[in-house]
């Protein structure tokens, strides 16, 4: 018989105490209208994206990315618009559409929208393919899987949304921070 030390069983209690607030968080999440938990997942998302990544992006000093030499506009659209409807639909519709075709269970139609939706993200740098990437693409796939079990139309709005505002907000600061350069 093995005896593990205290200060083990206390960091699986204290491990275990924070994966059930997580999941707790996220069943909440599940209770809302589809506006409440659009607006709610793209925003926290996004908070979570921008404080795990400050730091990676801070130590590996990655390179500006390439629309930046965009015309604003054209940057817009595509970050705003183009880009959520074309993600949302080869990114987390397909994927889940497979994963429900295969009686998958909720989370593996979360993974089966997050793992290309990540790889898809990842060219852009590492920060991208975390903050982007990964911390958006769960967010944006646990939307759309959670929605999808009730509608189709309601998974696929309220994902494209989400995205939408979840890109639009660091998009308003980069037209902000184009005008500042401008002047």
């Amino acid at each position: 018989m093995k005896i593990e030390p205290a200060s083990s069983a206390g960091q699986q209690r204290t491990r275990s105490t924070r994966l059930n607030w997580l999941r707790a968080h996220f069943r909440k999440h599940r209770s809302r209208s589809p506006w409440d938990f659009c607006w709610r997942v793209a925003i926290e998302g996004l908070v979570v994206s921008l404080i795990v990544v400050a730091i990676p992006s801070i130590l590996l000093d990655e390179p500006d990315r390439d629309f930046l030499d965009w015309p604003i506009h054209h940057t817009l659209i595509i970050i705003v618009i183009l880009a959520p409807i074309f993600e949302t639909l080869l990114l987390q519709a397909l994927p889940v559409a497979i994963a429900r075709w295969r009686k998958a269970g909720f989370k593996v139609q979360i993974l089966a929208s997050l793992i290309p939706f990540t790889l898809a993200h990842l060219p852009e740098g590492v920060a991208v393919g975390i903050g982007a990437g990964l911390i958006g693409g769960f967010y944006l796939a646990f939307n759309y899987v959670h929605w999808r079990e009730r509608s189709i139309w309601t998974a696929l709005w309220t994902t494209t949304l989400a995205h939408g505002i979840r890109n639009g907000v660091p998009g308003l600061l980069l037209v902000l921070a184009w005008a500042f350069a401008r002047n």
